[in-house]
């Protein structure tokens, strides 16, 4: 197995101490351990950090999942988050950052194993397909680089825009292309009079929403889930009776 310089971000002793240990069994480097998002942000400036595990609960009144979204951010490296609830709730607002594994405790060796081989190898994959300045806009056409290549969208096509990880998936009706490009960018070059940003994981076209309920719209068969923060801009820009 190949090694990499992993940070560990969990606030009980014990489950990081076992775990660090485990990693050094599998030959990993532990470049470090935080139990909170302050801490882990210390290591990360000081370390080359390759990949991180994180604990959804922290110390502090940040979580893993706040550090999730500033390691796709600020340090753009993959993540795995490891907790010990499974429940629904916990697993969706996980699953909205984009990690790339999900460990559930208690972990045994042979799953840490595999979900980092299987971090890094879609890490590597998507760094292939493409770099953060591979999109332009003219006009309505969107081109985008995927799997080494400029590929065009017509902008009235593309139903609404995705965060994976580090990524993020431009979905049209037909086909969906993985990019490699921030938010804050997507969002500066897409049309704000038809497109924009529900949640933190969703940017929309406006002319391709089908209903609205509660706090999730319906885009072809996609339910997507609006943000409260976000909702009353969405209302105000719906031409609505």
């Amino acid at each position: 197995m190949t090694p990499y310089n992993i940070l560990i971000v969990e606030d009980e002793p014990s489950i990081s101490e076992s775990l660090s240990e485990m990693l050094q069994i599998l030959d990993q480097k532990v470049v470090g351990i935080a139990d909170s998002y302050d801490a882990a942000l210390k290591l990360l400036d000081k370390n080359d950090v390759e990949l991180a595990l994180l604990d959804i609960q922290l110390k502090g009144d940040k979580s893993g999942i706040d550090l999730a979204d500033t390691l796709r951010e600020r340090y753009r490296i993959p993540f795995i988050f490891t907790t010990a609830f499974a429940d629904s709730d916990t697993i969706r607002a996980a699953t909205e950052q984009g990690p790339y594994g999900y460990l559930v405790k208690p972990y045994s060796m042979k799953n840490i194993n595999a979900a980092i081989e299987v971090a890094m190898q879609n890490h590597r994959q998507f760094k292939r397909w493409e770099d953060e300045e591979g999109d332009l806009v003219y006009k309505d056409i969107l081109f985008v680089k995927a799997n080494g290549r400029l590929v065009r969208i017509d902008v009235n096509d593309l139903m609404y825009v995705e965060a994976k990880g580090d990524y993020a998936l431009f979905k049209t009706d037909k086909k969906g292309y993985i990019v490699n490009s921030t938010f804050k960018n997507i969002e500066s070059k897409l049309n704000p009079n038809q497109f924009i940003r529900v949640h933190r994981s969703y940017i929309i076209n406006i002319k391709k929403v089908v209903d609205i309920e509660e706090n999730n719209l319906l885009i072809g068969e996609q339910v997507i889930p609006v943000s409260r923060s976000q909702k009353p801009n969405l209302m105000n820009r719906l031409n609505t009776i």
